[in-house]
């Protein structure tokens, strides 16, 4: 008898396993740049991507019930199992499943499908995941993977879980068809940053693997969300207690342990925090003895955080050194821009002056936006921001966009202007109104709002009435059409 097989696609549609060969191909296993976004579904990242979605709603939410759609869905993948192979059909369903949240129906879809030829369903997940052209389509072709898959799809797995929006699927379907489980998430787990980290690293809670071990405690609670999420697995399952009571602690160590017992001492945050470690105090006493004599920026940015959770003036004594405060005067004064900006909030919390530094940076970077931040002064911000941003490339016309990505530093760098109370300044906010950022056009809005009428610029209203006029987003031409009648 020969194999049940369904043909390949024949349009020329974009797919996620094309779009993270590609990726592959660039930037090697990962992490890609930007978790591979945009994804081959959409022209730019939405506000709130797939990943975020998912890792919010599974930890902070109850999830929806899908079952009336997995019952749907269920039906039409035992109809194409139970019949000669059928692109047309297969296709439909890409296209049906396109249409549903994968979170919501993953588990009722599963339980439907328990009774079902496992290869058959196995050649439909395959058939989803590498030729699926939308999210939600190669997500439940992941999970059906991880419903009858084996040692075959690994490879398949780590490529599509290195996109963040699939890792949290190909994390599941990993531990469900791998023999050595914690091998292939912790590989896995290295090739994301955000959303897919967390997901992946919470599943090697209590692993043995002195590895896996080392890694969670030096490296892999880091993550572009929260340290929080995964600071008690990095403190338990890594190994914490045993790694800072040694004779002599490496440097990686020192500066995990800071990080770990910073995000622990963030009490009543997103995980389980220094009241779930028993241990806890007795490892922040540990470190402070450690880190007494080998002050770094860091090192200094974990002590800060800690006499926040302390307050018994236990941190005071470092904090005050002389030799601590020199740490973060030498990279207030260093050539190295990312030097200079991670020494800003320790310079703010010790009392140190950083102005100064600030406008000189912005005279070389105008468009870091990151320095705008920490410019104080709103008087200066504004007249420096209107000699310094390049307002004219700045006036790109409306646009749905949101921000994310380098291209937009100067964007973004106008925005934190303009959205300070009470800007008086015509040149920014009339170029804030024609921005391709809808926060800029909103931080526009609100400024003219809150400007008095009789001091207006004569050729105010008619700019805001030709803003209105072309606006694409419904909500702020609303409050512009408002501005007008007011």
């Amino acid at each position: 008898m020969s194999q049940w097989r369904l043909p390949g696609a024949v349009d020329d549609r974009h797919t996620f396993f094309a779009h993270a060969l590609a990726l592959a191909a660039a930037h090697g296993p990962g992490p890609w740049p930007d978790g591979g976004y945009p994804l081959p579904d959409e022209e730019s990242p939405p506000v709130m991507s797939g990943s975020v979605h998912d890792g919010i709603r599974t930890h902070h939410f109850a999830v929806n019930d899908g079952t009336q759609a997995a019952v749907k869905i269920a039906e039409a993948i035992s109809a194409i199992v139970e019949s000669p192979p059928d692109l047309v059909a297969v296709q439909r369903l890409h296209d049906l499943i396109a249409e549903h949240d994968t979170l919501t129906i993953a588990d009722p879809l599963t339980d439907r499908l328990l009774g079902a030829d496992r290869d058959r369903v196995r050649e439909v997940g395959r058939w989803l995941a590498e030729y699926g052209t939308r999210r939600d389509a190669v997500a439940t072709g992941i999970v059906l993977i991880g419903l009858t898959g084996d040692e075959r799809d690994r490879e398949l797995l780590l490529l599509l879980g290195s996109m963040e929006d699939l890792a949290l699927y190909a994390v599941v379907a990993l531990g469900r068809t791998q023999s050595d489980r914690d091998m292939a998430i912790f590989e896995l787990a290295r090739r994301v940053r955000a959303w897919g980290r967390i997901q992946a690293v919470e599943r090697l809670e209590g692993t043995t693997d002195p590895e896996i071990k080392a890694w969670l405690l030096r490296e892999g609670f880091r993550n572009g969300v929260m340290n929080e999420y995964l600071a008690y697995i990095a403190a338990t399952t890594g190994g914490l207690a045993d790694a800072l009571t040694e004779s002599e602690v490496d440097d990686e160590v020192l500066d995990a342990a800071g990080d770990i017992l910073a995000a622990l001492s963030d009490v009543g945050g997103p995980a389980k925090d220094i009241r779930s470690y028993p241990e806890g105090h007795a490892m922040i006493d540990r470190y402070l003895a450690v880190v007494r004599h080998r002050p770094s920026v860091s090192r200094i940015r974990a002590v800060l955080q800690l006499d926040q959770y302390l307050e018994d003036g236990r941190c005071e004594q470092l904090l005050t050194d002389l030799a601590w405060i020199g740490v973060v005067r030498r990279a207030l004064d260093s050539a190295d821009l990312d030097t200079f900006t991670d020494a800003l909030w320790p310079a703010k919390q010790i009392g140190l002056k950083t102005a100064d530094r600030i406008a000189a940076w912005l005279e070389r970077y105008p468009c870091e936006w990151g320095l705008w931040i920490w410019f104080r002064d709103a008087e200066d911000a504004v007249k420096t921001a209107e000699r310094l941003l390049p307002l004219e490339d700045l006036v790109t016309g409306p646009a749905l966009e949101h921000g994310f990505g380098p291209e937009f530093q100067a964007d973004r760098a106008l925005g934190l202007v303009v959205e300070r109370e009470d800007v008086r300044s015509w040149p920014l906010v009339k170029t804030a109104l024609s921005n391709r950022l809808i926060r800029n056009r909103i931080a526009a809005v609100r400024a003219l709002k809150a400007w008095p009428r009789d001091s207006l610029p004569a050729d105010a209203l008619p700019a805001v009435r030709a803003a209105a006029a072309i606006e694409p987003d419904n909500e702020i031409k609303s409050a512009l059409t408002e501005l007008l009648a007011a």
